[in-house]
């Protein structure tokens, strides 16, 4: 009886173990590290190679280029924030609100400029020569900003401005 006791408990701690390896190692795996334009910038970019990014900037205004080819969107556009600049590449469908001076963020990897030559060509553009690395993004989120507009004119109705009703 004893022996079936500690094969039990022996069991138990080896499911426990693997259990915690498991989530370890699939929190470690999925984890995204978010970043705005010149923090990424202020690091060493061939760090993040194969890493999964997420990068908030705004839109550089006239930079965004697109073109459909072979049925899919294909697109590229810089993101600034304090005066640093990358250039980001994206295929497939945007958000509504994606426009010049929207706040973007651009999930994908960092990658060396070289490997994206084909397509800003396709694109029509020149990656700039200071620009080692570039986005290779697979999805795009843009901040709407009417939302926050709605918000300061409730303010101002809740403060107490003259709103006549006749």
């Amino acid at each position: 009886m004893q022996n079936s006791t500690i094969a039990k408990l022996a069991l138990s701690a080896a499911v426990l173990v693997a259990g915690v390896a498991f989530f370890a190692k699939s929190a470690q795996t999925s984890t995204q590290h978010y970043y705005k334009v010149e923090k990424l910038l202020a690091t060493d970019l061939s760090q993040w190679k194969d890493t999964q990014l997420k990068v908030h900037g705004k839109v550089v205004a006239g930079s965004i280029k697109e073109k459909v080819v072979a049925q899919e969107t294909m697109r590229t556009f810089v993101l600034e924030n304090e005066g640093k600049k990358i250039r980001v590449f994206s295929k497939g469908p945007k958000p509504d609100t994606f426009k010049d001076q929207s706040e973007v963020v651009a999930t994908g990897l960092v990658v060396p400029s070289a490997q994206m030559v084909a397509m800003a060509e396709s694109l029509g553009v020149n990656i700039d020569s200071d620009m080692a690395y570039v986005v290779d993004s697979s999805e795009l989120m843009a901040k709407c900003p009417s939302k926050y507009d709605g918000a300061n004119a409730n303010k101002d109705l809740d403060s107490g401005s003259a709103v006549k009703f006749k």
